[in-house]
């Protein structure tokens, strides 16, 4: 399962990555406005807050294999 990442920028660094990213959806909740975007093929949802921050959310790349690898046995 992919664990998901979030992080707190000000309302400038939102304006910037919506000026990049593909909106495929917004609405207004509150006082806030939730956006689904779509940054370079990466999913990803930022939440604008009326104290002028924004909590942006996305997805960890694939998840690696936590096996340890055993080299086959010489013959």
């Amino acid at each position: 399962m992919n664990r998901l990442n979030w992080r707190t920028v000000p309302q400038g660094a939102l304006a910037q990555l919506l000026d990049k990213a593909r909106l495929d959806d917004s609405r207004a909740v509150g006082t806030a406005t939730v956006y689904h975007l779509n940054v370079d093929g990466q999913e990803m949802m930022a939440v604008s807050l009326s104290d002028g921050q924004a909590v942006v959310v996305e997805v960890n790349g694939a998840p690696k294999n936590k096996r340890r690898r055993v080299d086959p046995v010489a013959r």
